[in-house]
């Protein structure tokens, strides 16, 4: 008796909307787009854990939950980085073929000049812009109630500090994030930016 060896496309059915499936749609991308939308998928499934798991994340800093996030996306098979120096210390870098390069800058909220100051990092600091570099995140760990309230003020915020930046008009299904569009100064390309919070709120009224 013999057996055969899965197809690709059996793969890929099989690990269809897990992190893994993500990190293979990752492998096998030909240009960066496709890129870009395994690891926002990546990304997502990470902070899905998180926010799960919040009454456990109380007290924890930026960084904590950075790395969190980072070990997810290595263990699903991500090239994945915490703190890693790109022209400063990013809070998360994934790297893949053709010179891509993925960046998110994530902010615990308390204030929006904070998360100005993340978005800042992003786009002014950090990033190149250059093609196949020219996307990333800010990254929201949301402790307070209502991150769907949070999120609207600060993209209101974000235009009104930044009044070159665009909100992109991405149908995405998800309340808790939106898209925002820059010229980028370095390379005078458009840059694009995720905006996703997370919500770890914990505060049980059964006791």
């Amino acid at each position: 008796m013999t057996t055969q060896d899965p197809t690709l496309a059996e793969v890929r059915f099989l690990f269809d909307g897990t992190a893994h499936g993500a990190a293979t749609d990752f492998a096998l991308a030909q240009n960066h787009d496709a890129r870009v939308k395994a690891v926002q998928k990546g990304v997502d499934f990470a902070c899905s854990e998180l926010e799960k798991n919040s009454s456990k994340k109380q007290g924890l800093g930026e960084d904590a939950i950075s790395l969190d996030i980072c070990s997810m996306l290595s263990m699903a098979g991500f090239q994945a980085s915490h703190d890693k120096y790109n022209n400063g210390h990013c809070d998360i870098v994934v790297e893949g073929k053709d010179t891509f390069v993925w960046l998110a800058e994530a902010k615990e909220h308390s204030n929006y000049n904070w998360l100005d100051k993340g978005f800042q990092q992003l786009t002014t600091r950090y990033s190149t812009g250059t093609i196949g570099q020219n996307h990333g995140d800010v990254l929201i760990y949301c402790y307070n109630a209502d991150a769907k309230a949070m999120l609207a003020k600060w993209q209101s915020e974000l235009v009104h500090r930044n009044t070159a930046v665009k909100i992109e008009e991405v149908p995405c299904g998800n309340p808790l994030l939106f898209f925002s569009t820059s010229k980028h100064t370095k390379s005078g390309l458009n840059f694009h930016v995720r905006h996703k919070a997370l919500t770890l709120h914990w505060d049980p009224k059964d006791k």
